[in-house]
């Protein structure tokens, strides 16, 4: 099978000017030749696997949606009607390599910022009804049409409407509408409102892209800050005077303690070394585990005169951060650190860049044994695997 490409008249550099972030598009054909990389018998399979996250979700009258949640059997889908129903199987491109091949369209992004492949299938008038995603998402159609709206960018979560798992928003007015053929896709920002219908029974692959909260990062890196602590250190007062009155707190014995929390929060450095290691978490630790047996530096250097080829964990997450600075280059594997100096900058961006190692091409991996050293951890505990 050829591999995936985007169309020729796609600028990546506009996009990300005019688009990214910023304003929904449409992007006609912007994969050349798209073919499902799955079907919709496959798809069902997968929403009846017990670890696989999936929703069905039904339209029983106008304008009011009824949610499902996995895993399925046979008999949910056979009792279906045949239209007004939408099947969705969260993180596709985990389980399916030719989903997971899809992510490379989008290397003009970072690896790291993209979550993961949802894909639905719709049977005609299936839909989710309208609502919006606080994170940026591909909408890419594979099989059959579907028609999108796409209406106002919202701010909060009071236009919701209560009492519902589906977050779907209490009012819609679209402002833009679009029907998606095969390979056709249409770029949604976050917290843009967007609903769509399907003309036609066919798969939708969403492209969805994380973003940490606010409140994430402050809860996380406050759990660094926080385990790193010395239990000494404590609120003082011994500029207190006689005259405040019992039970009163006054502002200014507060600005120690506040100088102190103030300087733990402002250390970017740190923040930096967390934020790597958050992102990196994959989304299912649980699909990462090390082999029964660690092998010795000798054993891995016989596995490799083999001949075999590594590959990334389809669950495994890689990014790196160069640290000007300091003069080194941070690695982040699957919520893990390890930092490296910058004369191997090329080689942390090929083993972040690549999915596959054959022989040959990690051959200037191999040559450094730093990076031998670090492949051989990363097989050991199983982020990266051996191709049978």
């Amino acid at each position: 099978m050829k591999p995936l490409q985007l169309s020729p008249t796609f600028n990546v550099d506009d996009f990300l000017k005019q688009n990214w972030q910023k304003k929904p598009v449409l992007l006609p054909k912007l994969v050349q030749n798209f073919r499902d990389a799955i079907s919709a018998e496959e798809l069902a399979g997968l929403a009846c696997e017990e670890f696989i996250e999936s929703r069905l979700i039904s339209e029983f009258k106008p304008g009011e949606w009824l949610l499902k949640n996995g895993p399925f059997v046979e008999s949910d889908f056979t009792s279906l009607p045949e239209s007004n129903w939408t099947l969705l199987v969260q993180a596709v491109d985990q389980w399916v390599e030719t989903v997971a091949d899809i992510k490379a369209l989008f290397d003009f992004l970072p690896s790291w910022r993209i979550d993961d492949i949802m894909i639905s299938f719709a049977a005609q008038g299936g839909g989710v009804g309208p609502h919006y995603d606080y994170y940026d998402v591909f909408l890419l159609q594979g099989s059959g049409k579907r028609h999108w709206q796409v209406g106002e960018r919202w701010a909060s979560t009071e236009s919701q409407r209560p009492n519902t798992e589906l977050n779907l928003l209490q009012e819609f007015e679209p402002k833009m509408e679009f029907t998606l053929s095969a390979g056709d896709a249409l770029y949604i920002p976050p917290r843009f409102s967007h609903w769509g219908t399907a003309t036609s029974d066919g798969l939708c692959y969403s492209i969805g892209f994380r973003a940490p909260s606010l409140a994430e990062m402050i809860e996380g890196f406050s759990d660094l800050i926080i385990k790193e602590q010395n239990p000494v250190n404590r609120y003082e007062d011994s500029s207190v005077t006689s005259h405040l009155r019992s039970g009163e707190i006054e502002p200014q014995m507060l600005d120690k303690s506040f100088q102190q929390l103030s300087e733990r929060l402002a250390d970017k450095s740190k923040f930096i070394t967390w934020f790597g290691c958050h992102v990196s978490q994959p989304k299912y630790p649980e699909l990462i585990q090390g082999l029964d047996q660690t092998l010795s530096s000798e054993e891995f250097a016989v596995l490799l005169g083999e001949g075999v080829s590594l590959f990334k964990n389809p669950s495994s997450r890689f990014a790196f951060l160069e640290s000007g600075d300091e003069a080194k280059v941070l690695l982040f594997v699957d919520g893990a650190m390890v930092a490296f100096p910058v004369v191997q900058l090329s080689n942390i961006t090929s083993l972040c860049q690549h999915s596959h190692f054959s022989a040959e091409s990690s051959a200037s991996l191999l040559t450094d044994p730093g990076m031998a050293e670090l492949l051989r951890q990363l097989l050991n505990q199983g982020s990266l695997l051996v191709s049978e």
